[in-house]
């Protein structure tokens, strides 16, 4: 009984294992997904400045024609500076829209990329616990659920006795990455 309990608990720790690796594959797929998400869209709006300032400078030259001494074409080349001008502000108010959204994309792929880390980082911790637990003989037999976030391992069920106990915070503290154990094994009874 005890080797069937042992072997049901071992195909337990594979399928937690696989779980956790198609999470992580999944997060990954997902970080890459929102990095090549899709191109920035085009604006039309620059060139709909450009072509309102441009008809605004001949609209104002021509209205102002009556009033000015410079000839028609040293207005318009004033006229086609000044909307030059406002061009290039716009152009580089572009550049650093192009920028700031490059920024933004790199932090959200930043952020994704740390949590499916994380999220490995503490599915690994639990396989880890749940196979130290099972290597213990008083342990081994007893459903103690084992869950891991940010790297505190939280243990609950039942315990034979104390010794068992504390065993286990040994057993669960071990791997690389436990920040903290979390023991509420309930000892000589039914866990909640």
């Amino acid at each position: 009984m005890s080797t069937t309990l042992h072997d049901t608990e071992t195909s337990a720790l594979r399928r937690d294992a696989a779980r956790a690796e198609a999470d992580a594959a999944r997060a990954r797929a997902d970080a890459e997904a929102m990095r090549a998400r899709r191109p920035l869209p085009r604006r039309r709006w620059p060139g709909l400045l450009a072509a309102l300032l441009v008809g605004a400078a001949i609209g104002a030259l021509l209205m102002s024609n009556h009033y000015d001494d410079r000839t028609l074409g040293q207005r318009l080349d004033a006229g086609l500076a000044a909307a030059g001008d406002q061009v290039r502000g716009g152009t580089a108010e572009l550049r650093q829209d192009a920028r700031e959204a490059a920024r933004d994309g790199a932090l959200a792929t930043e952020r994704a990329t740390a949590n499916a880390a994380g999220a490995v980082g503490d599915a690994r911790i639990t396989t880890a616990v749940k196979a130290a637990l099972a290597t213990d003989p008083a342990l081994s037999a007893l459903r103690i659920d084992v869950t891991t976030e940010a790297g505190v391992v939280r243990l609950e069920g039942p315990a034979p006795d104390a010794a068992a106990r504390e065993r286990a915070t040994t057993l669960a503290a071990a791997p690389d990455g436990v920040v903290r154990v979390d023991n509420r094994l309930v000892v000589g009874g039914a866990a909640r």
